[in-house]
């Protein structure tokens, strides 16, 4: 009976080990820092304001290593703790990839497949991916894009429809592929096995019946917001791909921006309404796309050097997309201003004027 007493002690105690290290893990994933350090009361408070100033240069710093657009494909991205090899990756994504194409049907178009498919390959060779990707045009009215692990990208056609440009398609697309080359689907899954072989340990027995609310009101939120930072990295890498490419990263943000207006537009019910959204920040795999928005202008600016010019459309993208609609018997006029030639559509960015 003792022993079982003792060595269900030491199961907790490994339990206990093990949430701490994953917290740990989970909150310095994308060098942010946790809490501040105890305030030494035998100290001066300015020494303590020196080593916040200091930690959060270092931060900086690796933050700005990190996302060092000159060394795209040297930066090691997506390492980290992650129990699956990339043949591994490639075969789960591959077996995920035949269980879509079984149920999906797909664009027969050759002009259409070939033009998503260059469109997304340019973007995946200025990319941090460390394998080669296969795309797959999806036919369908949901405007649609996603990728799984292993390289699988998917684009559902009627996206074309949606977007007003190349660079917005080019956003989306790089957003996906940053989310590959990033291992977050991979990463994510060895948090999850981690989560659930602790919760498998016998710390019920300790804690009797709380051990049900563990994972869901303890765990899941750590889980969740791994997620959550995962999407802020991949709209990160996204635009750096994208800027990369040679398009306006300025773009993407537009794309976002429509979709933040969609959800804008959702009724709203008060002080409920914002005690449910702090209860969803917390729980939700996606953080909220205004807060996306934020976030990237203010990286973009320090992330990627001014260009006079960037790639805004091209006639190729307008003459796929009006193919599409015409396929589709949707009414579908080019505008006047749209130049007849073959080539691509130039913005200048408005501080080189």
């Amino acid at each position: 009976m003792f022993q079982a007493i003792v060595r269900s002690h030491s199961y907790a105690r490994i339990a206990m080990s093990a949430v701490l290290a994953l917290a740990t893990l989970h909150i310095n994933a994308f060098g942010q820092s946790g809490s501040c350090a105890p305030q030494n009361e035998d100290g001066p408070q300015f020494e303590h304001a020196a080593e916040r100033i200091v930690s959060e240069s270092q931060a900086k710093r690796q933050f700005a290593r990190k996302y060092d657009v000159t060394r795209i494909a040297q930066r090691n991205i997506g390492k980290g703790l992650n129990l699956y090899s990339l043949n591994r990756e490639r075969s789960l994504g591959g077996a995920k990839a035949a269980d879509v194409d079984k149920q999906t049907k797909f664009v027969d178009q050759p002009h259409i497949k070939d033009y998503i498919s260059r469109l997304a390959q340019k973007i995946v060779r200025k990319s941090d991916s460390q394998i080669p990707f296969a795309i797959k045009v999806i036919d369908s009215k949901n405007a649609s894009i996603f990728s799984l692990p292993g390289g699988f990208l998917y684009v559902d056609a009627a996206l074309l429809l949606d977007v007003d440009n190349e660079a917005e398609l080019a956003g989306l697309m790089a957003h996906e592929i940053a989310h590959v080359a990033a291992r977050h689907a991979t990463r994510s899954a060895t948090r999850s096995s981690l989560l659930d072989l602790l919760l498998a340990l016998p710390v019920e027995r300790i804690i009797g019946p709380a051990a049900i609310g563990v994972r869901q009101f303890g765990l899941v939120p750590f889980e969740r917001k791994f997620n959550r930072a995962s999407e802020f990295e991949a709209d990160l890498l996204g635009v750096e791909y994208q800027y990369a490419a040679g398009y306006d990263p300025q773009a993407y943000i537009e794309a976002l921006e429509k979709l933040d207006n969609q959800e804008s537009h959702q009724p709203k019910l008060g002080f409920w309404h914002h005690l449910s959204h702090r209860v969803d920040q917390a729980y939700s795999y996606y953080p909220p796309t205004e807060l996306r928005i934020e976030r990237l202008q203010e990286e973009i600016a320090t992330l990627l050097p001014c260009r006079d010019y960037y790639v805004l459309d091209t006639n190729e993208f307008q003459d796929a997309k009006a193919q599409l609609a015409a396929d589709r018997l949707v009414l579908h006029r080019r505008r006047a201003e749209d130049s007849e030639s073959k080539g691509v559509i130039l913005q200048r960015h408005p501080s080189s004027e």
